[in-house]
């Protein structure tokens, strides 16, 4: 307990009191024998309370005066006396407290209570809505003060049982007869608006208290229960040393008249404050904040609440933190202070919290009091890197914690850390921060960078010492900021050599990530071992680490060649654009068994039409060919195929030098004729290969060229070539010998194609007339039609002109006559000598401009 209130003795009158009421520094005491006293108190700090009597009237009431309220905005007492309600002025203007107006229906009451609602206005004033409730008997009566009257506010309730405790509070109207409590929602009617909450105590007279935040409260035997205007239950109620007789809301006490003394309470945390002993106290009265009246049948004693910067060090002693906020709240203190001692408080709340254990709610304090990260890490050994822990200093030692309260500590502080990441990477964060320190005069760290990077360091310790299965998750976010070393070290030390590799490749440092796979790919008990997890991380790769991938690809390829393959093949877009030249060339020096497939698949698979890929392709199907003897069928078909798809994609001329001079003479064939060389390709054919068959359908396959293959084909055949028409391929002793028949049939199949003058000449003079007369006829018939189809073309060409020749001349001939007299077909109108004009093809003149509208 500590000293929340200080009790001074105000009055001893020779009446019996019957009532109080405050408001202000003014005190109002009604007695048994009818007398009405008005007391002016005031309260300087540090000295005893002055009372003064300002004014008396021994004759207010002839019986005793059983309840008083106050409206001081209005200046008017309502008092309950002689079984009617009556207003009075309390004007210090007037004397002996004269009556304004009294309640004629109210005869016979035994009970009300008033409503005040306070509503500020945009411009600062304050408007004062005053309500009254009268009990008379068993039904209720509403009231509205207006013009110094009270007026009817809505029927008449009609209850069950007769209320012997009211309290009107906002809309809600709370009232407890012998047997229950019940809620009335004001403006609604009977059936709807009346709501029974819970029986009374035994043998108790109902109370009902209004709290000064619109709650209830509501005794029952010693205990008092709380419910909100909307008539939710607290379930937990404030539990007091014997029935109260009277209560009122100071807040944040509970102010409770007992039998012999006096106890001060509160409802969050529900503790006992202050047991004051007084004789026989009766009444209570709260006459603002921090003063509170009480009275006895003779005696009248002041409460006046300890000073709040007496009252928080004492709650802090006692670890009452919240009181402590609660009590700061309520101080008289500049805003910024007060904002100050608040902090304090709730820091120390945050520490204690920890200190027992209460994590969760610890790291929730601290996160909405905005204290620097570094602080609350701290609270936990071995987060903090040793030399910046030392510079931390606490309230207390904080406990060391271990087992199962360790894990909940960390589970508590990833939540935070969590929160707090989120709340810096948060766009709106500004880059420099202002952090509070855990204890004043503490270096705090206001650098966003710098924070985040001590926030995921510490993340990822807990992780590991929690639920490493995180870890991987929080190295791949793009925003990570672990401390390389710190997290290096850390991750080495729990061998978590996987997840260091993840957080190398996040932080591109990918020399060391590779470095770390090749030294674990021959440790057989590692989670890197093979060789695997390099190919994967080499695939990913982008092409301007192209020299660190075929640097580390060089182990993987040595070890199996066709997962490494894989990395310059996988169809992955990173490796898609890897630089294919530059993979060649490395293939062409480390791995030529790879040469091949790789080439394969870029132009097979990918569709590479570029030609140096497609020229190292058929110079590698070459040199197999070559080095199998001639047995590779398999790779000669391929590169026939190969030879024989667009000629764009490869470089006849640069390939053909290399092929041997004595062999695949076919290939050689195919490369002359790709390369324009038809003659010489022939030549292989028809003499060297001794096939007429592929002859003639390279010809075929040639003809759409518009070269004179076939031409070339017959003298071929009826004309053996010689050495120097085939450089660097020798021709066989014996060619083929020539072939009239073969060459006139070729003339009679094709002699469209082929020009009659050349060919004539290159046959032999042996060659009679009647074994060509086919050919000679179709070529002279074809030769005729085509000269006739140029005359008549011609001939139609010079009609066509002569007739537009005949029409111009037509034309130009037309006669256009104009005099003063003619108008425009359009207007109407004569045409000036200044007018442009138009001419219709039938003749008819208009203005220039009107033709225009009209188009």
């Amino acid at each position: 307990m500590h000293e929340a209130y200080q009790a001074t003795q105000l009055l001893k009158l020779p009446l019996n009191i019957e009532s109080i009421c405050s408001a202000g520094d003014n005190l109002f005491v009604g007695t048994k024998e009818g007398h009405l006293l008005m007391y002016g108190v005031v309260v300087r700090p540090g000295l005893e309370p002055e009372v003064q009597l300002l004014r008396s009237n021994k004759y207010f009431s002839k019986k005793p005066i059983l309840k008083l309220a106050v409206v001081p905005e209005y200046s008017i007492l309502v008092a309950l006396k002689e079984g009617v309600v009556s207003v009075h002025d309390i004007d210090m203007a007037v004397t002996n407290f004269p009556l304004i107006s009294s309640v004629p229906r109210s005869k016979g009451c035994t009970l009300f209570s008033l409503s005040v609602l306070r509503t500020s206005s945009l411009t600062g004033e304050v408007a004062v809505a005053v309500r009254m409730c009268v009990v008379l008997r068993r039904k209720m009566q509403f009231y509205y003060w207006k013009n110094r009257k009270f007026w009817e506010l809505q029927g008449d309730l009609s209850l069950g049982d007769i209320p012997k405790s009211v309290a009107w509070g906002g809309e809600s109207l709370c009232f407890g007869t012998r047997g229950e409590y019940s809620l009335y929602s004001v403006g609604r009617g009977e059936q709807e608006g009346v709501q029974d909450l819970f029986p009374t105590g035994r043998n108790q007279e109902p109370k009902v208290t209004l709290l000064q935040d619109n709650r209830f409260a509501l005794d029952k035997d010693d205990q008092t229960t709380f419910i909100s205007p909307s008539g939710q239950l607290n379930p937990k109620a404030v539990q007091w040393s014997e029935v109260p007789q009277a209560m009122v809301h100071d807040q944040p006490y509970l102010v409770s008249v007992l039998s012999k003394s006096v106890e001060i309470r509160t409802d969050e945390p529900r503790i006992l404050i202050q047991t004051l002993e007084l004789p026989k106290p009766r009444l209570v009265s709260c006459s603002g904040q921090g003063r509170v009246y009480i009275a006895s049948t003779g005696l009248v004693w002041c409460l006046t609440m300890v000073p709040v910067s007496e009252q928080v060090p004492q709650l802090l002693r006692d670890k009452q933190f919240e009181l402590a906020v609660t009590v700061a709240n309520i101080c008289d203190e500049s805003l910024t202070d007060k904002s100050r001692r608040i902090q304090h408080i709730q820091t120390l709340m945050a520490f204690d919290l920890f200190c027992n254990h209460k994590f969760k709610e610890s790291m929730e304090v601290f996160f909405q009091l905005d204290i620097c990260p570094s602080h609350v890490i701290g609270l936990y050994t071995g987060l903090l890197p040793a030399e910046f822990q030392d510079k931390l200093v606490y309230p207390d030692s904080p406990p060391v914690l271990q087992g199962r309260e360790m894990e909940n500590g960390l589970l508590a502080l990833i939540a935070y850390l969590t929160q707090m990441r989120h709340k810096l990477n948060n766009a709106s964060a500004p880059s420099t921060l202002s952090p509070q320190p855990l204890v004043d005069g503490i270096i705090v760290i206001k650098s966003k960078r710098q924070a985040l990077q001590i926030i995921d360091t510490t993340l990822l310790k807990c992780y590991l010492q929690t639920n490493d299965a995180l870890v991987a998750p929080l190295l791949r976010l793009k925003d990570n900021n672990c401390h390389l070393e710190e997290a290096e070290r850390f991750l080495k030390k729990s061998q978590k050599f996987t997840e260091l590799v993840i957080f190398y490749n996040t932080r591109k440092l990918h020399r060391k990530a590779l470095e770390l796979l090749s030294q674990h790919s021959s440790k057989p008990d590692s989670p890197l071992s093979g060789h695997s997890r390099t190919v994967t991380y080499l695939q990913n790769l982008y092409a301007e680490h192209i020299d660190l991938i075929l640097e580390f690809s060089l182990w993987v390829i040595l070890a199996c060649p066709e997962d490494g393959l894989t990395i310059f093949t996988e169809d992955m877009d990173t490796v898609e654009s890897l630089p294919r030249g530059r993979v060649l060339e490395w293939l062409l020096r480390n791995a030529r068994q790879l040469v091949i497939p790789y080439l394969e698949h870029l132009i097979l698979v990918w569709g590479e039409t570029n030609q140096l890929f497609h020229n190292s392709l058929i110079l590698q199907y070459k040199d197999v060919i070559l080095d199998s003897g001639h047995t590779d069928r398999d790779t000669q078909r391929k590169l026939r195929k190969l030879l024989h798809q667009d000629p764009t994609y490869y470089t006849a001329e640069q390939v053909l030098p290399k092929f041997p001079y004595d062999c695949l003479f076919e290939e050689r064939a195919v490369l002359l004729g790709r390369g324009g060389r038809h003659r010489e390709a022939l030549i292989v054919y028809i003499h060297i290969l001794g096939d007429l068959e592929k002859a003639m359908e390279y010809c075929r396959r040639e003809k759409a060229s518009g070269k004179p293959v076939y031409q070339h084909l017959v003298e071929l055949l009826v004309v053996p070539p010689d050495q120097s028409q085939l450089p660097g391929v020798r021709l066989p002793e014996k060619t083929r010998e020539p072939d009239l028949d073969a060459a006139v049939a070729v003339l009679e199949q094709h002699g469209q194609d082929i020009d009659l003058g050349p060919v004539l000449t290159s046959l032999p003079g042996s060659a009679s007339l009647h074994r060509l007369a086919n050919f000679l006829t179709a070529a002279i018939q074809a030769q005729v039609a085509a000269r006739h189809s140029v005359q008549l073309v011609r001939a139609l060409q010079h009609s066509a002109h002569i007739q537009l020749q005949e029409t111009r001349v037509m034309q130009e001939g037309v006669r256009l006559d104009m005099n003063e007299r003619s108008v425009c077909v359009q207007c109407g109108k004569r045409f000036t000598t200044l007018s442009a004009f138009a001419r219709r093809p039938d003749g008819k003149l208009l203005h220039y401009s009107c033709a225009m509208d009209t188009s």
